[in-house]
């Protein structure tokens, strides 16, 4: 596909090792860690903060969809991720915007001009 092999340069992106483990991972685009219990250890890349803030699961899904002249749907594991991604994202927008409980709920300090007892 892209020609790029380990221990290899690539033109473009330089020794895919070093770029994966140092350069993505200093930058906080992935997070590097130990599977847990795993004997031999061993390691797996998950999604760090900053790929987390600069792109979306979906939009990447869609990049890759259209390298391989498809859509997105046609990788169901993950266009399931992508949706749930979407969903949580949503959620977390939609949280961040609510007032808080204690303020929705509060009485009003207003006073009513109004009387009840006339």
């Amino acid at each position: 596909m892209l020609g790029i092999y380990a221990g290899r340069r690539h033109w473009i992106f330089g020794e895919p090792r070093r770029l994966i483990t140092k350069d993505l991972v200093q930058k906080e685009y992935l997070n590097y860690c130990q599977v847990p219990n795993s004997d031999p250890p061993r390691y797996e890349f998950l999604w760090g903060p900053r790929a987390c803030a600069d792109t979306s699961k979906m939009k990447v899904l869609e990049v890759l969809a259209k390298f391989h002249g498809r859509v997105p749907s046609s990788f169901p594991d993950l266009y399931d991720e992508a949706l749930r991604d979407q969903a949580e994202r949503a959620g977390l927008r939609g949280a961040s915007r609510a007032p808080p409980m204690a303020e929705a709920s509060a009485p009003s300090r207003a006073k009513s001009r109004s009387s009840s007892h006339i």
